[in-house]
């Protein structure tokens, strides 16, 4: 009796754990079919052009980035500034997601300053070596950014160590493909020093951007434009307007910007293809320009920090530095994420006269 007792017991336990595990594999089996079923439905949406065609942030009903089988980067950059939950919805899945492309070689892409859309649990950096330099922690408004975007090495104005201040800056230029320097505020005896280094990076190709001011003395010229603070620090006084757009800071004609501190430049024969975004309303001088000098880029802003304007210029600003960085990415991280029930779909498609491959990434 003991004996039969103990078959039963073990019979009906052997049965449950059978049929538990068989419902759990069938749940499994299911929830990974769902996951699939919506990351080809995504990708099938993605190489559409969506709906309406043309369509923007404020339009959008179906999320398309691409216009026969050709990769359209306005759309890309359109689909990174949706709000994420929002964008989830727009492809009906409740399944967190990341999109990019990768060239024939496998290298990450950056289009329109993009290496990736989707879960903020992917990290991904731009592949450029950079350095940001400031002199006052109150004007360091892209310091964070610079070093978790773009791995920046940070420098700043501290006599008391060399290395790491406007002297180390200096003596590393050559590594660096962009350079940002916010409101550097240089002594005329360091400008003296360092103004052929720093037109001689520019010169060769870097990208460089500057704000606020650039020396303690007035009018010094650096890479092409003559350095002045404005006269007067009253609201009109800083009050500017967008004249220009350009290709890659999302500004409007007409828009308002008024600069916390009001700085400007004045173009010498040495800028090439000088080009002013906005200027003060008060005396039309240049508050935001762009200009080439030698083979390099230089962008120049009265101030990082506004006290208005209609939108996140800081934003708008870090935007279009990622846009102008152009070439590849750092390989995408993924080990923040629950791999469990991970899929990956993959299309190839047109861009810039090449075939890429967009991989799209989805999980629970």
């Amino acid at each position: 009796m003991d004996f039969a007792a103990a078959l039963l017991v073990f019979t009906f336990t052997l049965v449950v754990y059978f049929s538990y595990t068989n419902n759990f594999q069938k749940q499994e089996k299911g929830d990974l079919d769902s996951v699939i079923a919506d990351s080809k439905a995504m990708t099938s949406s993605l190489v559409l052009s969506g709906y309406p065609a043309g369509w923007d942030n404020n339009t959008v009903i179906r999320i398309g980035i691409a216009d026969e089988q050709k990769v359209n980067a306005t759309k890309i950059k359109y689909f990174k500034q949706l709000n994420y939950s929002r964008s989830k919805m727009h492809f009906a899945t409740i399944y967190d997601y990341f999109v990019f492309f990768v060239d024939k070689d496998g290298n990450v892409l950056n289009i329109n300053g993009i290496c990736g859309v989707g879960s903020p649990l992917i990290n991904v950096t731009y592949k450029i070596r950079s350095a940001y330099y400031y002199q006052d922690p109150a004007d360091s408004f892209l310091k964070d950014f610079m070093n978790s975007t773009f791995a920046a090495d940070v420098y700043f104005n501290d006599e008391s160590n060399d290395i790491h201040g406007l002297y180390g800056f200096i003596s590393n230029l050559s590594k660096y493909g962009l350079v940002v320097m916010e409101h550097p505020l240089m002594q005329p005896s360091d400008y003296s020093s360092y103004k052929d280094e720093l037109e001689n990076y520019s010169s060769s190709g870097g990208l460089f951007m500057i704000s606020g001011e650039l020396a303690t003395a007035q009018g010094k010229n650096l890479v092409g434009a003559d350095f002045y603070k404005k006269s007067g620090q009253s609201n009109s006084n800083r009050n500017s307007t967008v004249i220009n757009t350009d290709q890659y800071l999302s500004l409007e004609v007409g828009q308002s910007i008024v600069f916390t501190q009001a700085y400007y430049i004045e173009n010498t024969s040495a800028a090439i293809n000088f080009k002013q975004i906005a200027t003060f309303n008060e005396d039309e001088k240049n508050a935001l320009s762009r200009w080439e000098y030698g083979n390099g880029t230089v962008y120049f802003f009265s101030d990082f920090d506004v006290s208005y304007f209609d939108g996140d210029f800081v934003g708008l600003v870090k935007d279009a530095t990622k846009s102008f960085v152009q070439g590849t990415c750092t390989q995408i991280n993924t080990t923040s994420i629950n791999k469990f029930k991970l899929t990956k779909t993959e299309r190839y498609l047109n861009y810039n006269s090449k075939v890429v491959k967009m991989v799209v990434y989805l999980w629970q």
